[in-house]
């Protein structure tokens, strides 16, 4: 992997588990500036913490707390990485993914001005459309926010990573019940699929643009999310012995990824979902899903 940083910046969303913490310290190491963002200011300044003590430098890391699915911070964020470190050449979506079904009242409808949003890019569309998932949204809005800025700046390797999950790429055996409030319907699932829809779209558009987007799609990873597995030696073995590496993953497996498709030996891709899920897509298309 290419080593030269020369002062790169990189802006990380959600560090409430192991991926999120793993990305911001693999970043610091390889030289990047990088500002970390979550709702959890104590999660942050610790992991901030760790990460000055590891790269003996407190002016090359720094954080903002913040819900990025709120209409205007994402704005806010880029700014306050702008201010810090005058450029963002990498914006790494990895917001916590939330598993409550969507409210048909949070769902509001396309903007009757048809014409004008035809005239525009899919990230600078009117405030008026909005998704209803606070995931999609947050990650629409972060992008919107970073591409302004990457865009105002003169040339560079600019690079967005959205961080997915294997269950965007699962069909569902069964539902549970079809209630009231989900149909039956996967919310979580859902999300994760709409990652790679905006992913390959937006990808597409800013292609002549010198902006790489693209995505990565995490198996089971060793982190807070799947304590229960993880600690529980009958249900890992069992989960283990599904995933065709016979294991689960570490944090870094995924952090690495992302430090590759940020940096120029990774010039060449864009629009690429890449699994880094030891193989379990391919045995196992509804793991996740079944009820177990």
């Amino acid at each position: 992997m290419s080593t030269s940083i020369d002062g790169r910046v990189v802006v990380v969303t959600g560090l409430s588990q192991g991926i999120g913490k793993s990305i911001a310290k693999d970043f610091a190491m390889a030289g990047y500036h990088v500002l970390v963002n979550s709702l959890n200011e104590e999660e942050l300044k610790n992991t901030v913490a760790n990460i000055e003590s590891q790269i003996g430098n407190n002016s090359r890391i720094s954080y903002l707390v913040g819900d990025i699915s709120v209409q205007g911070f994402a704005e806010t964020l880029m700014e306050e990485a702008m201010g810090k470190f005058g450029r963002i050449d990498v914006l790494v979506n990895n917001a916590k993914v939330t598993n409550d079904p969507k409210k048909m009242d949070e769902c509001n409808t396309l903007p009757n001005n048809t014409s004008q949003q035809e005239q525009q890019l899919s990230y600078f569309v009117p405030e008026e459309y909005q998704m209803s998932d606070p995931k999609v949204k947050g990650i629409f809005y972060c992008i919107k926010a970073a591409v302004n800025k990457m865009l105002a700046m003169n040339g560079g390797n600019f690079a967005i990573i959205n961080i997915s999950s294997c269950q965007g790429c699962m069909t569902q055996r069964s539902a549970n019940e079809f209630t009231q409030i989900n149909f039956g319907i996967d919310p979580y699932a859902d999300s994760m699929a709409s990652i790679e829809t905006i992913t390959k779209t937006i990808a597409l558009e800013l292609a002549d643009k010198g902006i790489r987007v693209n995505g990565i799609i995490p198996g089971l990873v060793s982190d807070d999310i799947n304590e229960e597995i993880i600690k529980d030696s009958k249900k890992r073995n069992d989960t283990e012995n599904d995933i065709p590496i016979k294991r689960i993953a570490q944090p870094e497996e995924v952090s690495k990824v992302a430090l590759f498709l940020a940096s120029n030996d990774a010039s060449y891709i864009t629009g690429a979902m890449i699994p880094v899920d030891g193989g379990l897509m391919l045995t196992r298309p509804n793991y996740f899903l079944e009820v177990r």
